[in-house]
């Protein structure tokens, strides 16, 4: 994998790797294909190197249903980003998916579900100032029953062009798979 070669990988997560099969790995491009990554859905939650987990993700179910967002990429069923210096993982799911759809996550609802794991396959950007070769983003499950602004919720950056409630079907079936999501949904 030319990621390796290019830069040290985490001893934790080195271990982690070596002793966990994936239940989905595929290759990506972010930033219209100049950013080349192999991504891996782990659907165990795991003791990750922290500093390596730059972004959470979270399946919101609002009743019987989940949300779904849509953004220039395609679809998903996993609002979620980057965490902010300081914050926890609930934090930032909490944060972002508010920010994202404008539903508010029952704290005591969130539950890990497991992992992605990303890895660089083209040297460092320049400038590039987030871990490499290797990055995580941790996926939990949570639930929320109140929504900020009613249906016309846009994101706060201005990403997700939208989002709504759909059937678990319907997301599976929707999903543009760029993080493996049928992987998470199938654990609800």
């Amino acid at each position: 994998m030319a990621g390796k070669s290019a830069g040290a990988r985490h001893p934790l997560l080195a271990a982690l790797l070596a002793e966990r099969e994936p239940a989905f790995t595929g290759d990506v491009s972010w930033r219209g294909g100049a950013m080349p990554l192999r991504l891996s859905a782990h659907t165990t939650p795991a003791d990750l190197p922290d500093e390596l987990v730059t972004s959470v993700r979270c399946v919101v179910r609002v009743g019987e249903l989940v949300v779904f967002c849509e953004n220039p990429d395609g679809g998903h069923p996993l609002p979620g980003g980057r965490r902010e210096p300081g914050e926890s993982h609930a934090d930032t799911a909490a944060r972002e998916v508010h920010e994202e759809t404008g539903w508010l996550l029952e704290r005591d609802s969130l539950r890990v579900l497991g992992w992605l794991h990303f890895e660089h396959l083209a040297p460092r950007p320049p400038g590039y100032a987030y871990p490499y070769p290797d990055f995580l983003q941790v996926v939990f499950h949570g639930t929320a029953t109140r929504r900020d602004g009613g249906p016309g919720w846009v994101d706060t950056d201005g990403y997700e062009q939208s989002s709504r409630l759909v059937s678990l079907a319907e997301a599976r079936a929707s999903t543009s798979d760029s993080l493996a999501a049928p992987v998470f949904l199938d654990l609800l």
